[in-house]
């Protein structure tokens, strides 16, 4: 399996003249070509400039950091991938939302006053002050350095990292910044081990929401699994080889019973947020597992979904974003103009990993069957940590879109 996720952001001051690549999204200082919009207020009349000068709320309490991860997971993950999979009901999608998270906990740690509370309260981290911030920035490097960073050569999934600020030779950024952004940009690339007793199978059919059927290549295997049958839907875990250190991955794949239940099924995943969690296989069943082979390319610009979500003032001419830069002479606003998210997944008969099940005369037959012929929900998770790296749903796996 390879799955690969790349986050690009650009701020715009003025029209770029030579620029450096440094490790963060990529950012600009040019003239701004995206309109001003309405900053987040009770009231109509309400500006972002008005809103910088309110009150604060009560700052965050430093948390131990896999507590603020699961809490970032309910408020702003889960919420986001919810919505992008959402916008994307015509075909395949996928999204990285912790590489999201991380990012914006980076945009975080260069912002001031009420652009900097609005970042940390849409990411779930609650207060505003420079404390909070710093347990963003904090949270998301303990992501990088714990369950992203690249430990192939123990065994386990290739993971690497990328990123860069593209910023104009007279934008001198600060020096605590650059430094928070090369502890937490983060690029996620991973593949899994041949298994050569999985097997691919000759074409067979897949009916898509629209009633028509394509024929794709499916993986065949029968084996022991985490399974769980719900009303509705079924889950299994296909758990990828583990290197020599604590992280273990997995992907889930929800399932509905009705070929055209994957809306329905991802309403419930995301209307309430311990579902997901509560419905995660915990019993191991002898299965007969087919699931197709399938490659998703997906790009999407979430500065709209980012809005809907509360977070307006980084996207206006009035943000601030001063601890971002050093002070320099600059007229211009510097604010958010776009988040592009982009994510490549690829799974085939290289991707699952192979676990021991006795096999000769006497095997017995599989008790239960997963049949991935019609539209499902994927979810990518890193075990220990209980982060979600990716989720996604399969259309139509004859598409890479």
């Amino acid at each position: 399996m390879q799955v690969s996720s790349s986050l690009r952001r650009a701020l715009h001051l003025r029209r770029p003249r030579a620029a450096s690549p440094l490790p963060f999204p990529a950012v600009a200082r040019t003239r701004p070509f995206a309109t001003a919009s309405a900053a987040t207020a009770p009231a109509p009349e309400s500006s972002p400039k008005d809103a910088r000068d309110a009150a604060p709320p009560p700052p965050m309490p430093t948390r131990h950091w896999e507590e603020a991860l699961a809490a970032s997971q309910r408020a702003f993950c889960l919420p986001l991938a919810g919505r992008v999979l959402a916008a994307s009901a015509t075909g395949n999608a996928a999204v990285a939302p912790t590489a999201v998270h991380a990012s914006l906990a980076l945009a975080a740690a260069g912002a001031r006053g009420a652009t900097r509370r609005q970042v940390l309260q849409v990411l779930g981290c609650g207060g505003g002050g420079k404390g909070a911030a710093a347990d963003a920035a904090n949270v998301a490097s303990r992501m990088v350095k714990r369950v992203l960073r690249d430990r192939s050569p123990s065994g386990g999934p290739r993971l690497m990292f990328a990123g860069g600020i593209w910023a104009d030779a007279s934008t001198r950024l600060s020096s605590a910044f650059v430094e928070t952004a090369h502890n937490v940009v983060l690029y996620f690339s991973g593949r899994w081990l041949y298994r050569p007793d999985i097997r691919t199978t000759a074409a067979q059919k897949f009916c898509c929401l629209d009633g028509t059927c394509v024929d794709v290549p499916f993986v065949a295997y029968d084996r022991t699994r985490l399974f769980a049958a719900h009303e509705g839907f079924k889950v299994i875990k296909l758990p990828y080889q583990q290197g020599k250190n604590e992280r273990k991955f997995a992907m889930y794949i929800f399932l509905p019973d009705a070929h055209d239940g994957l809306f329905e099924l991802s309403k419930k995943v995301f209307a309430e947020p311990s579902f997901l969690e509560e419905h995660l296989p915990t019993e191991k069943r002898h299965v007969d597992i087919r699931v197709p082979n399938f490659t998703v390319s997906f790009q999407i610009d979430m500065k709209e979904i980012l809005k809907d979500m509360g977070l307006e003032l980084p996207f206006h001419r009035d943000a601030d974003f001063a601890d971002m830069v050093k002070d320099d002479e600059s007229s211009g606003p510097l604010f958010l103009s776009d988040v592009l998210h982009k994510a490549v997944l690829e799974v085939n008969d290289k991707v699952i990993e192979e676990t021991s099940f006795s096999t000769g005369i006497g095997k017995p037959s599989p008790a239960e069957h997963f049949v991935a012929d019609h539209p499902f929900l994927f979810v990518i998770r890193e075990e220990v940590s209980r982060s979600i790296i990716f989720m996604g749903h399969i259309l139509d796996p004859s598409s890479q879109s």
